[in-house]
């Protein structure tokens, strides 16, 4: 709970810098006009007639409520200048042309009031009356704390320095620096105070925050008294060099090698509380350029990125091909262990070890459109994808994807890292894709290949590989309707084996042949990693010309499948069945004859009931 209370009040710090810029010089919007410039070089004197220690608490301002609780108020004066006497020090105060200094100060922003507050309006000591009415020329503040209260408690920021000072025009410039979370950030911002400003509650602003390794911002609008105040920019810039630096300076366990690197904004802003919007802008990520709006909103458990981002082109290959280093921040919830040696290259750097904090500390509700998407080497069309991050579950849903090699798809992935073991789950279907590019992700060679309609729903644990690929699970279906291609000389391979002759080892040279089908459709069940099939058939001339049941296991790379070709593809009228058992690459195969039609999947319309799943109890290879 310490920890999560910590996050919290690193995120209301962030949201306060610029708080601290306008709470500390919004009296002076409110008092007289100043009429005398800050005295740009002062030293502040220590005698009796103009130095006094604070020994109650002084409220400066109402709404906002600012407090000063403790501190030493001094009058400035020029170098070198004579000191004043004690008639010439309150004759200046009663003017309201003094210049005073707070040091060491120790000042609260907000909260309720309290019975000490009213004790600022029966204030005798002449320097601490000016402070508390804010009867002044200007304001220095040194070394001073600023705590910030909230509902779920205070923050506090350090080394305060502020010099605020009137210039030409009914402005007020506030310029200096404070201590946020172990940096330092410069600040300069010039505010107007015309009374038809004050009258109508909205001060024009515009100022920079800045520091040089975190970020650099500049805004030009209007603030809006009232409610916390507002402020509503017509024109802002934000850049951040290093955005993983600079979230874990915020508290975040951002990934340090996959993710965002470079964040830039250009457009409109608002701010209000702790919420940072950007509703319509320019933005940069990296080397991919957007358009659209873009909010963080901080005041719920976690903090929440909300947005809608359209790109020409979306560019991520270097974010894939961006390797990893020993001093990495892991970046996701579940450990998933170094995968063995068979694993497919393209899956490596999926399923590597790696966690992901993140995950359970920060929310996304983000929408995203791309004219073309390239990632690696696969690169997609038009594509619309809405991502979804809620306490530790992603939901990914691709509502339009454009495939490479043609075809187009809707998926929605979804990762459950909640549970002590991530669940991943992905359903959804792809029209007109390329098999093969499929197949290429799991299986050492093409299998069969051809344009086809693919749907799925699957689920798995994601832990380790052996436990991702051993806790597989759901459905798969497959519909080739315009020509599809078997990567092996299925007539050849069946007469190369004689009915009930010894086993043969290995596909020989069939393997490199091809099969022509005008159709094909199959459908797989998983389950605990294994596939069964349920159905897969091949057709040419509109006759049946293969048919396969059995199983195989991926992890295990192995199979137990029964192959029933056409009579005619072996020489004879009498069916038969290839048994085709162990490891895919150099499984065994032998020959059976298999004459009753009513049970041969080949020909499901003489089966009075629906095909079985095998001949024989299938084995494990």
């Amino acid at each position: 709970m310490k920890r999560e209370d910590h996050r919290h009040n690193r995120r209301i710090l962030a949201f306060a810098a610029f708080a601290v810029v306008f709470c500390l010089t919004l009296p002076f919007f409110l008092a007289e006009d100043p009429t005398e410039a800050i005295l740009k070089a002062s030293s502040v004197r220590a005698a009796d007639q103009d130095s006094y220690l604070l020994s109650d608490p002084v409220q400066i301002l109402s709404e906002p409520r600012i407090l000063i609780k403790r501190g030493t108020v001094s009058l400035a004066q020029p170098q070198g200048a004579a000191p004043l006497n004690s008639r010439e020090v309150a004759q200046l105060l009663e003017r309201g042309k003094g210049v005073l200094v707070l040091h060491d100060a120790e000042i609260v922003i907000g909260g309720k009031k309290t019975d000490a507050d009213a004790q600022s309006r029966a204030i005798r000591a002449p320097l601490a009356r000016a402070l508390a009415k804010m009867n002044l020329s200007a304001l220095i503040v040194e070394s001073g704390t600023l705590t910030i209260t909230a509902a779920k408690g205070p923050a506090t920021l350090r080394d305060v320095q502020l010099r605020v000072r009137p210039v030409p025009g009914d402005r007020i410039t506030a310029k200096g620096s404070f201590e946020l979370l172990g940096r330092t950030l410069q600040f300069d911002t010039t505010i107007g105070y015309s009374a038809a400003e004050r009258a109508a509650q909205q001060l024009p602003i515009r100022g920079t925050l800045s520091n040089e390794d975190l970020l650099q911002a500049s805004f030009d609008g209007l603030f809006a008294l009232g409610n916390g105040g507002r402020l509503l920019a017509n024109t802002s810039h934000v850049q951040i060099k290093d955005v993983p630096l600079f979230a874990q300076w915020l508290g975040l366990s951002w990934p340090t090698e996959f993710g965002l690197e470079t964040f830039q904004s250009d457009g409109k802003m608002e701010w209000a509380g702790q919420t940072l919007n950007f509703p319509s802008g320019r933005f940069k990520l990296d080397a991919n350029f957007a358009a659209g709006s873009l909010m963080f909103n901080c005041e719920g458990e976690r903090p929440l990125i909300d947005g809608t981002l359209a790109f020409e082109r979306l560019e991520l290959s270097a974010l894939m091909a961006r390797s990893r280093s020993d001093a990495a921040t892991p970046i996701t919830a579940s450990t998933v262990q170094q995968p063995p040696e068979w694993l497919p290259p393209r899956l490596h750097q999926f399923l590597t070890e790696v966690d992901l904090p993140i995950l359970r500390e920060l929310d996304i509700d983000l929408r995203v459109s791309a004219g073309s998407t390239v990632a690696g080497e696969v690169s997609l069309g038009r594509t619309a994808a809405a991502l979804t991050l809620h306490d530790g579950r992603i939901l990914l849903d691709l509502a339009e994807m454009q495939l490479p090699n043609g075809g187009a798809g809707s998926l929605q992935l979804s990762v459950d890292a909640s549970r002590p073991v991530a669940q991943c789950g992905v359903r959804g279907q792809l029209k007109s894709v390329r098999f093969e590019d499929l197949t290429d992700l799991v299986f050492p060679r093409q299998v069969i290949t051809g344009p086809a309609d693919v749907t799925m729903d699957l689920s798995c644990d994601w832990y380790t590989p052996e436990t991702f690929m051993r806790s597989l699970g759901g459905r798969v279906g497959v519909e080739m309707r315009n020509g599809a291609t078997l990567r092996t000389d299925l007539p050849r391979l069946v007469k190369s084996i004689g009915i009930d002759e010894a086993p043969k080892n290995g596909w020989g040279d069939a393997a490199g042949g091809q099969m022509g089908l005008q159709s094909m459709s199959a459908h797989l069940v998983f389950e605990n990693g294994v596939a069964r099939i349920d159905r897969l058939r091949g057709e040419r001339q509109g006759q049946s010309e293969v048919a396969v049941t059995g199983s195989f296991n991926i992890h295990r790379r192995s199979l137990d499948l029964s192959l029933f070709p056409r009579a005619e593809q072996q020489g004879g009228d009498t069916p038969s069945v290839l048994y085709i058992n162990g490891r895919w690459d150099k499984p065994l195969m032998f020959r059976r004859l298999f004459p009753n039609k009513a049970e041969n999947p080949l020909y499901p319309e003489t089966s009075p009931t629906p095909p079985k799943r095998s001949v024989r109890p299938a084995t494990r290879g």
